[in-house]
């Protein structure tokens, strides 16, 4: 079962890899809407993440450790799209299901 600070970490390695990034998938990206999807998602990276430090993830539902297992595997699709060098549409789209999945797992852990 996943803590805490399991939740948390995995919500930061999402906004971390977001924005570490950022530079290299603007290079890619060769339209304006391609430029702005990057920029959303590490915007929207950034506020789950913020939203999350400030949450207490305590929230054991069962839901939960769903919530954070598809958060882990949408993260690894992430890193798993970069190391292969990914077309920047489709690097976009996992990054875009990671970052709604970090989102999720927020919803989901919080204290009510």
């Amino acid at each position: 079962m996943s803590t805490s600070d399991d939740r948390l970490a995995v919500i930061q390695d999402n906004y971390s890899n977001a924005l570490t990034n950022e530079a290299q998938d603007l290079a890619q990206a060769t339209t304006p809407a391609l430029v702005a999807a990057v920029q959303a998602n590490v915007a929207n990276a950034r506020a789950t993440y913020y939203a999350a430090a400030a949450a207490a993830l305590t929230n054991t539902d069962p839901q939960v450790e769903g919530a954070y297992t598809s958060a882990q595997a949408a993260l690894n699709a992430v890193k798993q799209a970069r190391s292969s060098a990914a077309q920047i549409e489709t690097l976009l789209g996992k990054l875009n299901t990671s970052t709604t999945a970090a989102t999720s797992l927020l919803n989901a852990a919080k204290s009510v």
